[in-house]
């Protein structure tokens, strides 16, 4: 600031340095940001050491194989392994029972008797000869290994003997042929076989040994592809304990057994504890890092606000503790899409979807790193972000809740399926999952009204009930001030219609319209819509009074809206709508008894339309009345008015506060022409009417 003294007068004259105003703007955004940046890291705190005291558990001392345990040793979470050893020994019945393929060879029996027979025959001829050059030439004729004793056996055999023997190897033969002789590799499967024969002794079981020759080879080839067919149809044995369960009793020692369980715990050796927790750990650094830099980039408005901060916090405060103090046992029943239905009310989607996915994962964790869990919450969490947006009231709540249930049954027993898991199991626990959706709905509306009541959220859902006539602050309007009823039914319509062509809350701009001027059934009379027979009590009034009248309205209006509990929302447009517009009538009144007069005392209070809701509701609320005084209402007439009104609250800045763009302001004066259009259009004059 410069100050200059001259023939006795102050000069003050004030420099604004551009670069002074860039750094100041930068210094709040600054500031800003900050803010957002301290709001987040309590978040992650709240949520990160949830979950690290969850893991307390793996300070506890830690066991090997052979230790006893001291105290019962119970799962902290859900556990699902694969058992390895289980599926060996099914694959290992599965090669011992296996049958083997075999190609016959079809020749062998009747080459095996001939031989037989001309053996025999031989041993006959042969006993002209002394017993030692007969068992040579035995021999050297059928290329066989026989033992002597097998061969004096024979030999000291009469004729008649000798045929007899011939007759019964030759029965037994045919015996074991039609069982079929079967030959594995190099090993002739004779054994069982002989257990068919009937007085079976050593000479013949010798004999058979080398006479036999088999009418069955294996096909190796055919016989390991099968085999192979049937190793891969076994699937892997799936063994799951529940969170909870008693994994060793105390005194009980560390098996073998024991030991597959301990480790998919984390519970086995000292050093699987501290991976896992140092696992853990590392998981949340790089989750709360993704979680800062998408919530400062994509949720930054939303943190700002206190009362929306305030609903976030509690709602991560409650999602993340409950899933640490529920019994595991228990997990599944817990509703915790509660969270995301009331975020997504409270806030809008966008939070619901960051806040409840990232919720998911900081709670990974607390479920053993559960992926079934993990993939029916994010199933879930979808289904809740589509179904939000078609909540209309509150039993589209219950109905939301229902749905998510439902979806959370579909996805447990597809799991079921895909996993080979058993079905009564999977079963009861698509029943929980049933419930748990239910409760959900019920339990999204029984915290709602108290989250809108105490952070002071104003929700479409309670717009939707606020904007029913029969409320009875409305009933009270449509009869103790008719005039001003009908008029704000038609700033709704205006306000709804282009509200909603410039992408702003057109519940809310319809809402707040019906209750904009409710203040003035304090003195309805007074105001032009609603007198009778012509009849105008401010002719007997002086200016000053009439404006103070008249003014007043935003205030009692206020004043009746705390006392009907109206959201501040609401409250603060029945200020804005008038902004610090003059009322130029009686100002002008007023100066022709007092030139000196103060302009600010016949101006409304204020404050200025600070939201496009509220701007628009201001043009609506200005333009509708001037419409109606239209002698000639066609889109020109109706037009002109309107762009000199909205263009006389532009030169009196009554929207500068209001983040409105000139395009939006076009397409609002687009929409109104059309609305006012429709309402006025000209009536068919009928035979007999004037």
């Amino acid at each position: 600031m410069k100050k200059i003294e001259l023939f006795g007068r102050r000069l003050t004259i004030g420099f604004e340095k551009k670069e002074k105003m860039k750094k100041e703007i930068k210094d709040l955004e600054y500031s800003a940001k900050e803010v957002v940046n301290e709001k987040v890291v309590y978040l992650i705190l709240i949520l990160v050491l949830t979950v690290v005291s969850a893991n307390t558990y793996l300070f506890n001392g830690y066991l090997k194989l052979g230790d006893v345990a001291i105290r019962d040793v119970v799962a902290p979470t859900d556990i699902i392994y694969n058992d390895t050893a289980a599926k060996e020994r099914i694959i290992s019945e599965i090669i011992e029972s296996s049958q083997k393929e075999y190609i016959s060879v079809g020749s062998v029996e009747e080459e095996t008797i001939q031989r037989v027979k001309v053996f025999f025959q031989q041993i006959k001829q042969e006993k002209k000869v002394e017993s030692e050059l007969a068992y040579q030439n035995i021999k050297n004729s059928f290329n066989i290994k026989i033992s002597s004793e097998l061969f004096m056996y024979l030999f000291e055999k009469s004729d008649k003997e000798l045929d007899d023997l011939r007759d019964k190897y030759l029965n037994d033969i045919n015996i074991l042929y039609k069982q079929g002789v079967k030959k594995d590799g190099n090993l002739l499967r004779l054994n069982k076989l002989f257990e068919k024969i009937d007085d079976l002794d050593s000479y013949e079981e010798n004999f058979m040994k080398i006479f036999i020759k088999p009418n069955y080879i294996l096909d190796s080839e055919k016989t390991e592809e099968l085999l192979n067919e049937k190793i891969e149809q076994v699937k892997n044995v799936s063994v799951r304990i529940n969170a909870g369960a008693v994994i060793l009793k105390k005194g009980e020692a560390v098996s073998e057994s024991k030991v597959i369980i301990l480790k998919n715990a984390g519970l086995y050796g000292k050093t699987s504890k501290v991976i896992k927790f140092m696992g853990t750990l590392i998981y949340l650094f790089i989750l709360s890092i993704v979680f800062k830099n998408i919530c400062t980039k994509f949720l930054f408005n939303e943190i700002r606000k206190k009362s929306y901060y305030s609903a976030i916090m509690l709602s991560i405060a409650v999602g993340i503790i409950s899933f640490r103090v529920i019994d595991p046992n228990w997990k599944y029943i817990l509703p915790i899409e509660t969270v995301f239905i009331l975020l997504g009310i409270l806030v809008n989607v966008k939070t619901s979807l960051i806040i409840g996915g990232f919720l998911i994962l900081y709670g990974i964790p607390l479920n053993g790193f559960s992926i079934e869990y993990l993939v029916i919450e994010i199933f879930s969490l979808i289904v809740s972000l589509y179904l939000i947006t078609k909540i209309k009231n509150r039993t589209n709540i219950i109905n939301t809740g229902i749905y998510i249930g439902m979806t959370k049954v579909f996805i447990v027993l597809t799991i079921a399926v895909g996993m080979n898991m058993e079905f009564i199991d999977s079963l009861i626990k698509s029943g929980v999952l049933f419930l748990s959706g239910a409760f959900t709905g019920m339990l999204t509306i029984a915290l709602l009204p108290y989250f809108e009541r105490t952070f002071n959220i104003l929700t479409d859902i309670k717009l939707l009930e606020l904007g029913d006539l029969s409320q009875p602050l409305l009933r009270r309007l449509s009869v103790n001030a008719p005039g001003t009823f009908h008029h704000s039914m038609m700033v709704a319509t205006l306000s709804e219609q282009a509200t909603e062509a410039i992408g702003g809350n057109h519940v809310l701009a319809r809402v707040a319209s019906y209750y904009h001027d409710i203040g003035k059934m304090k003195r309805p009379q007074f105001y032009v819509e609603n007198q009778a027979d012509g009849v105008n009590p401010h002719n007997n009034l002086s200016p000053t009074l009439s404006t103070l009248i008249i003014t007043s309205h935003t205030r009692d209006g206020d004043e009746m809206g705390r006392e009907y509990n109206l959201p501040k929302e609401i409250r603060d447009i029945m200020y804005e709508h008038q902004g610090t517009t003059l009322l130029a009538y009686f100002y002008n009144k007023a100066k022709q008894s007092n030139p000196h007069l103060e302009e600010s005392d016949f101006r409304y209070s204020g404050p200025k339309p600070r939201s496009k809701e509220s701007a628009v509701i201001m043009l609506a609320d200005s333009i509708e009345a001037a419409v109606r005084s239209l002698d000639e209402k066609t889109p020109v007439t109706i037009e002109k008015m309107l762009r000199k009104i909205i263009g006389s609250k532009i030169e009196e800045q009554q929207l500068s506060d209001a983040d409105l763009t000139f395009k939006e302001i076009e397409i609002i004066i687009q929409s109104f022409t059309k609305i006012l259009m429709s309402i006025h259009h000209v009536r068919i004059k009928y035979p007999g009417q004037k």
